[in-house]
């Protein structure tokens, strides 16, 4: 890989992967915020009737992150598919002078 290839291949997807991941670990620790604050407002009968208005930004988030898992499987899918073809490729196999073709 030239010196190029691998500045352009960080710059395209090593550091964004990065900057998700620290979005990500961000929005978790808000989620874990917000799951203590849930604990608490449970317990309040008055809150009740928030209930479905909060169900339906969970459900959102729940889609958003099915999305995600989704997404970072095809991803993974595509860098496995692609290293298995570069190291298994037969261009890349060395002769063996023992077998027999």
């Amino acid at each position: 890989m030239t010196e190029a290839s691998s500045a352009n291949l960080e710059m395209a997807i090593i550091l964004p992967l990065g900057v998700v991941a620290h979005q990500l670990m961000k929005i978790e620790a808000d989620l874990r915020h917000l799951n203590t604050k849930a604990l608490d407002l449970a317990k309040d009968r008055e809150n009740q009737h928030r209930a479905g208005l909060i169900e339906a930004r969970l459900e959102n988030i729940n889609g958003a992150l099915d999305s995600i898992r989704d997404l970072v499987s095809k991803i993974e899918d595509h860098l496995h598919s692609r290293l298995s073809d570069t190291v298994y490729s037969p261009a890349n196999r060395k002769p063996n002078p023992d077998r027999d073709d």
